[in-house]
């Protein structure tokens, strides 16, 4: 897929126009003539992609592979250009060695002529590949549609709401509430096909017992086990997951133990996805009390997992181990009927309260349930693919192009050709088509049919919005994702095309917004002001992105067991679910982003066991390998256990994002000052306390979150930072100004450790400056009452105070304060929503309830006398 390749060099020319002009002077004609070039490709290679998922066209294929490579070097070679000027603006190790090249009016023509050189040679190269492009008569069909938007439900309005569950929904509630009946633990397995509606079906009943029956199960547990994880590596996350557990105590690491105790006498119901096992079943099974209360362990289960299921049903003695049908406890989901599926379409293209318009055609229903077999999750992308379409023209020309036979039959006709080919004829070529007939039909109509879906989706999104869906790969299945931080590293690989008078995370909101929109990507979860925080990709159609992604060359994944990956990788994804990392060999020298997603078990906790696991052991140089990634940009490592990072990843000047979780994380290098293009350092979880002083004048810094971070005196003007979390100031901010002065633009910040004595003053004055400020938590002896009452902090929606209010001295008695005066605070805080605070007095907790009608989350659990 040459697409998202070409887009990501067509994002480096609008990068470059910002450069120097005089850099530029002798280039600028070839940067334009080539940067045309290639957005005619672009419009070219869209066609293209589409024709290449048929298999039938290997010119195609060639045409397409050619130009992505060609892509890859021009942004190669534009890489290699911002890495010398950025050299240039630094001084740092290193520097001799570009010396003679870099001063003066030599560094302005050696870069220029290097820059030139390479076009030129990129240019050669794509007038041969277009001189075969008419050789060979590749076809370009253009597209029968445009991206459009109509008249549909608001993007966050659709309603979640399940269609034909009733059924269902009525036995998962019997099984879960039949305590007096069936007071033995069971278990209850929900089987059917990826995307049926399983977990759906299961949310919903939980929300149902929650809202109705709230106080029915002491504990719920939900877990959704990673491929190839252990029996042990499920206990030990079901136990993270425990809410409100104590704090074990002493050296005992038997995990079992720790579960039946914790569960001992609790109605508890546990929620697992995942298991492929009847040994894992079994472990569950061994490690979870039977509390004869009433308490349920319900099984997600796939279709391959029927074994599972059964042996399920024979734990629940309901059912004979050699009886072959699946009964008892296990509710079987099935697809959903035509006038289902249509009640299922409609409520995703027009919202749950939907009035279908003027020119719906009845006919689309039946193609709707011809298209997508009844498959629910088919169902819904189709539905967020046309709800951005004109009806009738583009509806009628998508609907035709997926109804089944349309391609697909080509293309399965051309596959069945292809291995015909390679038999004996007649003898092979009987036996071969007599096994291929009679599944011929039913692999078109489920899983190719759903593939074309979710292809016919991914290429209708713009260019930019491509390569953001395609980021989500980079990850395992059964992962949710904190919203800010795919966004931020969005922005860092600079997938986000920069907009006048919009700043590039509200850019990033609304790309996500459109992947949502489109039900590509689901919202999981908002926090107390409704903003998203968590979202995630179906397992099924993460997998289609994955395997766009390798055919890409987007992204190279890898795990444990398959630890080769070509030198020429530009992204590099590690999913370990061992807990082991193993680091590679080779170096990367073309490589842009490295994501690194152990699984966190017990050994990544706070405490790890470093006696009885040496895998615990913190590592001081598993990213040796990227010292000779010069042109990365995005490193984000979570799970394993990093004690350091590499002092030369100062000279990885590209680098825009640096997200690390790990809690062995006491120190980073003095080298990470020379990170001018930096925007994002996130190490919320680590111990480190100090940076580097230049660290804190770099002018492109937009999120820093740490846990215990001193915050120095002195800082340079960091007009872009709008995320300080995590941070303590210096022992003494010394008179009027704090460095809180230089960051006008904070959108949200969390402090702490701060007194009044050595604080306040500097404090106060410095929030009555932050007046985008939506977020603020404060830990400390006092807090400001500037909190409630500076006029600046109109766009506070969220407070989380720790610490007593600090009045003014001529307000001290808070119980003076009238219903006006409460009102008044409340017009200067129009947005508050969220107020949480740690401890309140009396007279406090008074003025709190004059304005608590305003607020949507209170929160305070204790009081204090005054």
């Amino acid at each position: 897929m040459a697409e998202t390749a070409i887009t990501a060099v067509l994002s480096k020319f609008g990068e470059l126009a910002s450069r120097e002009a005089a850099v530029l002077v002798q280039v600028g004609n070839d940067i334009m003539l080539l940067r045309d070039r290639l957005e005619w490709l672009q419009a070219f290679v869209r066609d293209a992609d589409r024709r290449r998922r048929l298999a039938s066209d290997d010119f195609t294929r060639v045409w397409v592979r050619q130009t992505r490579d060609v892509a890859f070097d021009a942004e190669d070679a534009l890489d290699h250009f911002f890495h010398k000027v950025d050299l240039e603006a630094q001084g740092y190790r290193g520097w001799r060695i570009w010396r003679r090249y870099l001063t003066g009016c030599t560094t302005q023509i050696s870069v220029r002529h290097d820059l030139s050189g390479q076009i030129k040679r990129i240019k050669s190269r794509l007038d041969q590949i277009s001189e075969n492009h008419k050789e060979f008569k590749i076809e370009h069909t253009p597209g029968a549609w445009t991206s459009s938007i109509t008249e549909v439900a608001a993007w966050d309005n659709i309603g979640d709401a399940p269609v034909g569950f009733d059924g269902y929904l009525r036995a998962l509630e019997n099984h879960l509430l039949s305590h007096e009946h069936t007071p033995q633990q069971r278990f209850i397995s929900i089987l059917g096909e990826t995307g049926i509606g399983k977990s759906t079906l299961m949310l919903t009943i939980c929300n149902k017992i929650i809202k109705d029956h709230e106080n029915h199960f002491d504990k719920l547990i939900w877990y959704n086990m990673p491929p190839n994880s252990s029996a042990n590596d499920l206990l030990k996350q079901v136990y993270e997951r425990a809410p409100d557990k104590v704090p074990s105590e002493g050296e005992d690491t038997d995990i079992t133990k720790k579960l039946r105790s914790f569960l001992h006498d609790k109605r508890y119901l546990v929620i697992l996805g995942g298991i492929n096992s009847i040994t894992v079943l079994n472990c569950v099974k061994a490690s979870l009390p039977d509390n004869r209360n009433g308490s349920r362990v319900v099984l997600i289960l796939e279709p391959e997992s029927q074994e599972v299921a059964k042996h399920a049903d024979t734990l629940n003695k309901k059912v004979d181990a050699d009886s072959k049908n699946i009964s008892g406890s296990t509710i079987q989901l099935g697809r959903l009927n035509e006038s289902q599926s249509a009640e299922l379409f409609c409520r995703r293209v027009y919202g749950y309260n939907y009035t279908k318009p003027r020119g719906y055609k009845v006919s689309y229903n039946e193609q709707v349930f011809k298209i997508t077999g009844g498959h629910p999750l088919a169902i819904v992308v189709l539905a967020g693919l046309l709800r951005s379409k004109e009806m009738p023209v583009e509806w009628d020309s998508v609907l035709q192009q997926l109804m089944p036979g349309v391609e697909a039959g080509e293309s399965q006709g051309n596959k069945i050709a292809g291995v015909l080919l390679t038999k004996e004829k007649p003898f092979e070529w009987d036996a071969l088509l007599q096994q291929l007939m009679p599944t011929t039909e039913a692999k078109l109509s489920n899983r190719m049919t759903i593939e074309r879906i979710f292809s016919t989706s991914f290429d209708d999104l713009p260019h930019d919005l491509k390569s953001c869906f395609l980021y989500f790969a980079a990850y395992p299945t059964n992962i949710t994702h904190p919203a800010d931080q795919i966004m931020r590293m969005w922005i860092a690989e600079g997938f986000i095309k920069p907009e006048k008078g919009k700043n590039m995370e509200d850019l990033a909101q609304e790309y996500l917004k459109e992947l949502i929109s489109r039900f590509l990507v689901e919202v999981k979860y908002r926090n107390e002001c409704e903003k998203i925080e968590l979202v995630q990709v179906h397992n099924r159609l993460l997998r289609f992105l994955q395997s766009e992604a390798r055919e890409a060359s987007f992204i190279e994944i890898h795990d444990n067991t398959d630890v080769l990956a070509p030198a020429a990788v530009r992204r590099l994804s590690i999913q370990n679910d061992s807990g082991n990392y193993i680091p590679f060999g080779n170096r990367f020298p073309k490589l842009r982003s490295f994501i690194c997603r152990v699984e966190e078990g017990e050994g990544a906790s706070a405490t790890p066991d470093l006696k009885n696991d040496p895998k615990n052991i913190p590592r001081k140089d598993p990213l040796k390998f990227l010292c000779g990634s010069k042109f990365l940009r995005v490193i984000s490592i979570g799970g394993i256990h990093l004690a350091e990072l590499p002092d030369a990843i100062g000279d990885m000047i590209h680098l825009r994002y640096i997200g690390v979780t790990s809690c062995d994380l006491e120190n980073l290098p003095s080298s990470i000052g020379r990170l001018l293009n930096l925007q994002t350092l996130d190490i919320r979880n680590s111990k480190v306390k100090i940076i580097a002083p230049k660290f804190w004048r770099i002018k492109t810094l937009r999120h820093v979150i740490a846990a215990q971070l001193q915050l120095p005196n002195s800082v340079g003007e960091l007009n872009n930072l709008q995320t300080l979390h995590g941070v303590k100031p210096a022992e003494n901010w010394g008179g009027l100004t704090c460095p809180l002065d230089m960051m006008t633009n904070l959108q949200s910040l969390e402090l702490h450790g701060f007194n009044d004595a050595n604080h306040g003053v500097a404090l106060e004055r410095a929030l009555q400056k932050l007046e985008l400020l939506g977020h603020l938590k404060l830990t400390g002896d006092k807090i400001p009452s500037s909190v409630f009452t500076a006029p600046s902090l109109r766009y506070v929606e969220s407070l989380v105070l720790d610490g007593d209010i600090k009045w003014a001295d001529n307000s001290s008695n808070t119980s003076n304060y009238s219903p006006e005066v409460a009102l008044g605070i409340c017009e200067l805080r129009p947005n508050l929503t969220v107020l949480k605070l740690n401890s309140v007095s009396k007279e406090l907790e008074e003025f709190i309830e004059k304005i608590r009608p305003h607020l949507t989350v209170y929160e305070c659990p204790t009081r204090t006398d005054a």
